[in-house]
């Protein structure tokens, strides 16, 4: 028997919390010790190095302070759709979605119509449903791609409903096998819809070889009219078109299909337009006049809807009657398709534990796509006290979001509030809606939503709710983690910074983990430092660590030891992933640290400045035949000129050259030459093991994903200048000390 009062989800501490604080507690003591060492022990002769590396150590001491908050606390939460759906039926809130798009070329627009697709086919009341696309690059070939996803979507959508498809992307789900065979009515429909969907793949595809749409489309009255041979993706007035329509458009089985809006804001040079959030709050504005559903979905446009009951498990959390008006908005994880086995380039696992150790406080960060909102947060709205009505209001405002005119009598008041003159003097960007002036706009929204009182959710279904494509080569990669990296620094260095303004107003731990994140870019600092300076004392001969035969010495084994064990621990019982995918991860770590970062920090400090400005980097999503080969077979992607690839294959050089000169001396000198350098040898070995594809791609492969020869030459010279240098500095004291 079902109780109108059953929780409609669940939380509960994760059993690795209790070995998490054990292992907290030992480490700090074992790092007191360590600061304890680089004071007792300085050298009064060659104590640069010496600071150098206890600054660093420092730094990475405060870095896994702050880590340690996500470990404090983690969850799971559980929640129970087959009770939402007893309780409430179809009495369910709207939900708008929001799916964005900025460039034609880097995301394909097959791809942006396979993503609407599949969230107009969600397992959710239809008349509950509207979707908004947000074509930020003003592109007819969007547009036209969106019109014929609308078409199709009159047999998908009705297909889905009538079979009970789990999987509602066309693109994902025709490529897998199904499993009615023995139902032949099944199997005639399912051939038609394939048909279908074909010809509205060639269509598509054909027209973006092309460059332009159809021309007997721009003849006819689809919309295409709008565009004029004058207009660009900068420069261009507001565009609104209503492609389905709720009641208006049928689908072959004359039921209703949900609505379906595009939406591209007005552009002029000159005038800024602020990117993702500028775009996602003229989608605030426009869907407030059309449909103004409680509840917002924003998905990326590469992020297809994987699981037809996502939407059921997000509102779990919202009409639970005893905590659901805490909830601001519920994150999914952030999940990519074609990954490699062992994720090569770390897109996941360790942001999906950390999201754990956050929802055990107040909640996860918003990471931009795959989230749920109240709208009414987003418009500024403090934390709600009591819960008594809510769940009534919700069920009632989808009463009157229906009431409301119809969406095709309002276009010409859409396009006015997608004029990029309306927000002039409002507080759109500051206090309302997305936040402005900074690159990631979702960490920035989500911390000061949490600022205002409210709480947020992590929810993670058994099948993955969105599934996307992430970059699937090195420097796409680093790109993206830079933009990412620069973004959280402006943050920190902004009036949200979580030490002056969200220590006010959230946890302190909380506070440390939007900290650790805001840091990433100032954590190059002494990641780069580790990396070269034991490695250049190795060439002068200088040791900075304690010899192998002195007791200190196991300190300095059992610091690193520790963390990664508890680190792969963590990486696979509480990530899921495997043990060459959590090598891959620490792999990326270091190369993000002496690269992404490093540049992200070097960006803001020239901003603050005021020596440059910070731009937006959109990553592409289209990769050739012959790179997606080598990233199948989980070979590094090397070959593009980038100044990125630059410091972390000088770091790898230097390390190869100092544990060379190292095995030269023990050659030399025997014993004695590892015993006083062991654990800079055990180091640079490290380094030089993690650094393999690095040296395979300067040194070894022929392919077009090879290290291009002019970063190669480069960092080899410099290399060889830092390994001289150290050499002759060394020289030179020692020459200095017998003359003294």
């Amino acid at each position: 028997m079902e109780f109108t009062d059953s929780p409609l989800y669940t939380a509960v501490p994760m059993p690795i919390a209790k070995i998490n604080r054990v292992y907290g507690c030992v480490y700090f003591c074992a790092i007191l010790g360590l600061m304890y060492y680089r004071i007792h022990y300085m050298p009064s002769e060659g104590y640069v190095p010496w600071m150098l590396l206890f600054c660093a150590e420092l730094g990475l001491a405060f870095q896994w302070v702050l880590e340690m908050s996500f470990r404090w606390r983690p969850v799971d939460r559980f929640t129970y759709p087959e009770r939402l759906s007893k309780r409430f039926g179809r009495e369910l809130p709207p939900i708008d979605i929001f799916i964005c798009t900025a460039d034609p070329d880097k995301e394909p627009p097959l791809d942006v119509s396979n993503t609407v697709l599949s969230t107009l086919a969600f397992n959710y009341p239809i008349e509950k449903l509207t979707c908004y696309v947000s074509d930020d690059g003003g592109s007819p070939l969007t547009f036209y791609a969106l019109l014929e996803a609308s078409r199709f979507a009159k047999s998908w959508v009705p297909f889905c409903h009538k079979y009970s498809i789990q999987q509602r992307c066309p693109e994902a789900y025709f490529s897998e096998c199904y499993d009615n065979e023995s139902d032949s009515s099944f199997t005639t429909e399912w051939e038609n819809v394939k048909k279908l969907y074909e010809e509205m793949k060639y269509c598509i595809n054909t027209s973006v070889e092309r460059g332009i749409a159809p021309e007997h489309k721009y003849k006819e009255d689809y919309g295409l009219k709008e565009w004029k041979p004058e207009m660009t993706s900068r420069d261009h007035p507001s565009i609104v078109q209503i492609l389905l329509e709720r009641v208006k458009d049928i689908n072959f089985e004359g039921h209703d299909l949900p609505s379906l809006v595009y939406v591209s804001r007005e552009k002029r040079p000159g005038h800024p337009h602020n990117f993702k959030a500028g775009a996602l709050n003229v989608l605030i504005r426009v869907s407030a006049l059309m449909s103004n559903a409680p509840f917002i979905l924003t998905l990326d446009c590469d992020m297809y809807a994987n699981n037809c009951d996502a939407l059921r498990e997000a509102m779990c959390f919202f009409m639970d009657s005893p905590t659901g008006h805490q909830f601001a908005y519920v994150q999914f994880p952030q999940r990519f398709h074609g990954i490699t086995k062992n994720d090569l380039y770390a897109h996941w696992t360790n942001f999906h534990i950390r999201h754990k150790g956050m929802d055990g406080i107040e909640g996860s960060t918003y990471v931009g796509t795959g989230c749920v909102f109240r709208r009414d947060v987003l418009c500024g709205s403090e934390r709600q006290h009591s819960s008594s009505n809510s769940i009534k209001e919700l069920i009632s405002s989808s009463i009157l979001s229906m009431e409301k005119a119809a969406p095709s009598k309002r276009l010409d008041e859409a396009k006015e509030l997608a004029k990029c003159g309306y927000e002039e003097n409002t507080q759109w960007g500051k206090k309302v809606g997305m936040l402005y002036d900074c690159a990631v706009e979702d960490i920035l929204t989500g911390l000061s939503i949490h600022c205002r009182g409210w709480k947020s959710a992590y929810c993670c279904p058994k099948r993955d709710a969105f599934v996307g494509s992430a970059p699937v080569n090195l420097n796409d990669t680093l790109i993206q983690n830079k933009r990412w990296a620069t973004g959280l620094l402006e943050i920190f260095a902004s009036k949200y910074c979580p030490v002056t303004y969200g220590i006010r107003h959230t946890k302190l731990a909380q506070n440390m983990c939007y900290s650790y994140y805001f840091l990433w870019a100032p954590s190059s600092l002494p990641l780069i430092c580790y990396g070269l300076v034991p490695a250049l004392c190795m060439v002068a001969g200088l040791s900075v660590f304690p010899q192998i035969s002195e007791p200190w010495v196991l300190l300095f084994l059992f610091l690193p030891i520790c963390a990664y064990g508890q680190n792969a621990l963590e990486f696979i019982y509480v990530g899921g992933g495997s043990l060459k995918s959590w090598w891959n991860d620490q792999r990326m770590w270091m190369i993000k640290g002496g690269s992404s970062y490093l540049f992200a920090l070097i960006q803001v400090v020239c901003k603050l400045l005021g020596i440059s400005k910070v731009g937006f980097e959109v990553t592409s999503k289209v990769f050739d035949s012959e790179s997606g080969k080598r990233y199948e077979a989980e070979i590094f992607e090397l070959g593009v000129s980038s100044v990125l690839f630059i410091p972390f294959s000088i770091i790898a050089l230097i390390n190869l050259m100092a544990l060379a000169c190292r095995i030269v001396g023990v050659m030399r000198e025997g014993y004695s030459a590892m015993a006083d350098m062991f654990v800079q040898v055990v180091m640079s070995s490290f380094i030089v093991i993690n650094s393999y594809p690095i040296y395979e791609g300067m040194l070894v492969r022929k392919d077009k994903g090879r290290m291009p020869t002019s970063i190669t030459v480069f960092s080899t010279l410099t290399a060889v200048l830092a390994c001289s240098t150290a050499s002759a500095l060394s020289q030179s004291s020692e020459t200095s000390i017998l003359k003294n």
